[in-house]
Formats: structure tokens, C-alpha cells, sequence
């Protein structure tokens, strides 16, 4: 997968003669509904020859113009997601810079943008995405602009993705359950456990525990509590954790579990950390 920056291929065109599936969205967090989203853009794509798949995102979430509230952190971190995009089969990765300048766009502006940088065959969105100022165009209103500047695209709409319970998946929901602690439906909406990207973090080793502050982390965290975990490290092994969230620290210290079975009972200094999977909060 390629990683490009939006305004760099404006400029350049480098890409603009390329057939492109193109998928559009600020894809927070990537839950289920997004992951449909990336797979049927890679599907279209596969299925027509010379075209790429591409994943138009942004920097920061336009809703919430992260750094104003400590609850619009970002629920992965740039190299998880990238990550996950290439994981997808995502041929091109596009991220735009949004700025105030961007904020100003009218939709028309950015579909015309946005059809520049590639020879777009198709749009694919998720049927709630707003783009321009006031967020000003849906799904509908992009369909009419698009025959303006890419001659036979369509707009694509993937069905929304529900739960068992009819429940819609979305960021806004993934937060509300994780700032609440409840770990295990943010796994149901991402179809993974919530993961905490641990890699430029240096810990400290206290006893037997890991300790990270908690102001380093660049993603939301759940609320003080102990949580159920598991610790990954850089060369993919594991070890089973508790996870204490407190007002300073996020504090990982092995198991029962991890001593009998993995053969952890404390930390080493050298060693390194990817990540850290909370699945379900302790009594």
C-alpha cells in the first residue's frame, strides 16, 4: 500500500490519468461499518482491470477537531490504521490535512478535488457521510456532481452495518461505550478488541508492572478501572495482562495466567511493546 498526501497529488497529478475505486470517509476508529466500506471499494476494484482502490481519509475528524475535549482523541493511532488499511488489500492511502482552509470547501469543491487526483470510476461512502462546508453534501448530492468532473462514475452505498440487535454501528457510539468502560460491546461494533498503540511510548518498569503515562497516549482511553488484557509485543508473542487505568498511569502487570503459561512473571528492561488489547472490565 502507498501512502500519499492529498494536497501533494493536487499538485502533482502524478496519479491523475490512474482508474481509482475510490472510498471516502474520516473512518474513525474503523469499526465494522467502515471495514464493509473497504472491502467492497478492494472488491470493485479487483473486479475491473487497471483500476486501484483507494482510501480517501483526513488527519484529524472533521466532527470533532480533535485536542478541543480529551473525549475527541482519536480511537487509533496513524500507524494502526495505516496498518489496517494495508491489512484490507487497500492499494492507495490518501490523507487529508484538514485545516480551516479545508473546512471552507464546498462539496463540489472537494468532489472536483477529489476527481482530479485520480481517474474516478466510483465513489463508495457509508449512506450518513457529509462532505463540505456545513457538510453540505450526502450521497445524493455527490451523485449529481460526480457526472460533472468523471464521465460514467457512480456512487456506491454500501448497506449500514448492524448489530444482532439492530443497533447501527458508529464511532460516536464506539466512544460512548468505551468512555463508559464497556469494553466488550466496543469490541462488537469494531469486530476486535480496542487496542492501545504502545510503540513510541517508553514505559517505565515498576516491580513487577509496566507503567505508561497516561498524557502520552495520543488515543481515547476507557475510564479509571482494571481491565482484562493482553499485552502484544514487537516480535508477536503475548502476554496475558491486568490493565489499571488511574488518573496518572496506565499500569500493566502480568497474570496468574502469564506466569503458568507464557512463563512471565515481570518485565525485562529491552524489551518491546506494540500494543495492548483491553478485552472486558474486572469487579
Amino acid at each position: 500500500m502507498i501512502v500519499l498526501d492529498f494536497d501533494q497529488l493536487l499538485r502533482s497529478g502524478t496519479y491523475s490519468k490512474i482508474p481509482a475505486i475510490v472510498s471516502i470517509g474520516v473512518f474513525d476508529g474503523l469499526h465494522l461499518g467502515h471495514k464493509l466500506i473497504i472491502e467492497e471499494t478492494v472488491r470493485i476494484a479487483s473486479g475491473r482491470h487497471g483500476c486501484k482502490s483507494v482510501a480517501l481519509t483526513f488527519s484529524s475528524n472533521p466532527k470533532t477537531m480533535m485536542g478541543r475535549n480529551p473525549f475527541d482523541k482519536p480511537l487509533m493511532s496513524l500507524r494502526q490504521s495505516t496498518d489496517f488499511f494495508a491489512k484490507l488489500g487497500i492499494d492507495f492511502l490518501v490523507v487529508i490535512d484538514f485545516s480551516p482552509d479545508f473546512s471552507k470547501l464546498t462539496g463540489e469543491a472537494f468532489i472536483a478535488k477529489t476527481c482530479s487526483i485520480f481517474a474516478v470510476k466510483a465513489i463508495v461512502v457509508g449512506s450518513n457521510f457529509r462532505c463540505g462546508s456545513h457538510a453540505s453534501a450526502g450521497p445524493g448530492e455527490i451523485r449529481s456532481l460526480l457526472g460533472l468532473y468523471a464521465k460514467d462514475a457512480t456512487v456506491i452505498v454500501p448497506d449500514m452495518y448492524r448489530l444482532p440487535d439492530g443497533t447501527e454501528a458508529s464511532s460516536t457510539l464506539v466512544r460512548k461505550n468505551l468512555t463508559t468502560g464497556d469494553v466488550v460491546q466496543v469490541a462488537a461494533l469494531l469486530g476486535r478488541n480496542y487496542s492501545l498503540d504502545l510503540a513510541q511510548i517508553p514505559p517505565s518498569i515498576g516491580g513487577y508492572s509496566l507503567q505508561f503515562p497516561i498524557g502520552s497516549f495520543v488515543q481515547l482511553l476507557p475510564p479509571p478501572g482494571m481491565y482484562e488484557a493482553k499485552l502484544m509485543k514487537s516480535d508477536k508473542s503475548h502476554i496475558p495482562v491486568r490493565l489499571c487505568v488511574d488518573e496518572e498511569f496506565l499500569v500493566l502487570t502480568p497474570t496468574e495466567e502469564a506466569t503458568r503459561i507464557v512463563g512471565v512473571s515481570n518485565f525485562a528492561k529491552g524489551d518491546r511493546y506494540d500494543s495492548v488489547e483491553i478485552i472486558k472490565e474486572l469487579p
